[in-house]
């Protein structure tokens, strides 16, 4: 471990950053009349504009954010471990009825229209075009998020602090990032607050133990903006579309739900325990 307090510094700085711009564009759109596109690509970007403006209060270099792709495998399982979650979490409620499958939000994608598709559109249009477009588009604003969230602080703290620490941190803070809005009602799914923001909170930690470990492996920042990209759009989106919003449905699988937070934090553990088998002679974890 290197000398915590140089670190923590800058780490403390990019958090106080962080939150003061958040604050700000909070405090937009609660005041507004309505909650525009450019208030989310804003509130999305903040974690990164506050890593560049904290590297270079420090001058540290912005080359240390792992720019490069890394290995094709942790990519891999970056796109793939979000639709495992998933599958395991929403079919589970799927197969014991405890929420239905649902397509009509599916054929009625905007994407599909976007594409040239009078809506609604069969279900494997929809699908396609979520997969597709939508992938792209969320992917060039989670790139914000991760050069805060991969780029900048999970590299940060992992140098002073384990992997577990590290993504209880991180994951804690970007659970708390989202809490006003969600408390506000402009972001989730309209459960009670009693549910929602545990269930969000274990959520957002489970996610954040696959960054770091990812992080760690790959080097690179795009394994966490492919995990973001993936989990926005598959399981917030196509499996929670495809999911019949009624009855507790919302309780158990949504980005809030209990079912996929204890699912989502199962998966992690099990993926750090079996990279850290890879590579326990090595010290990399």
């Amino acid at each position: 471990m290197e000398t915590k307090a140089p670190i923590l510094k800058q780490v403390v700085v990019f958090l106080v950053i962080t939150t003061v711009i958040t604050t700000g564009i909070y405090v937009w759109m609660f005041t507004s009349s309505r909650v525009i596109g450019a208030m989310h690509g804003c509130f999305m970007y903040a974690p990164g504009v506050s890593a560049i403006i904290t590297s270079l209060l420090f001058r540290d270099k912005l080359q240390n954010y792992g720019w490069r792709l890394g290995k094709a495998r942790f990519l891999g399982y970056s796109f793939i471990l979000p639709i495992l979650i998933s599958l395991l979490a929403y079919g589970l409620a799927w197969t014991t009825g405890l929420a239905d499958v649902y397509g009509d939000g599916v054929r009625n994608y905007r994407w599909a229209r976007m594409l040239g598709f009078d809506l609604p559109v069969p279900l494997v249009v929809g699908l396609l075009s979520k997969m597709t477009l939508a992938f792209v588009l969320t992917f060039v604003f989670v790139l914000g998020e991760e050069i805060g969230w991969t780029g900048f602080l999970t590299p940060k703290l992992s140098r002073i602090s384990s992997v577990g620490v590290t993504s209880l941190i991180v994951g804690g803070f970007w659970a708390v990032w989202h809490w006003p809005a969600l408390i506000a009602g402009e972001y989730g799914y309209g459960t009670p607050l009693w549910v929602a923001l545990p269930g969000f909170t274990l959520v957002m930690i489970s996610a954040s133990f696959l960054r770091t470990v990812l992080r760690l492996k790959s080097g690179s920042l795009w394994v966490g903006v492919v995990l973001h990209t993936s989990h926005n759009v598959y399981l917030m989106g196509i499996f929670h579309d495809l999911t019949a919003q009624q009855g507790y449905a919302d309780y158990l699988v949504s980005e809030t739900g209990v079912l996929t937070g204890v699912v989502y934090l199962i998966v992690a553990l099990i993926f750090w325990k079996l990279q850290m088998k890879e590579v326990e002679t090595a010290g990399e974890l």
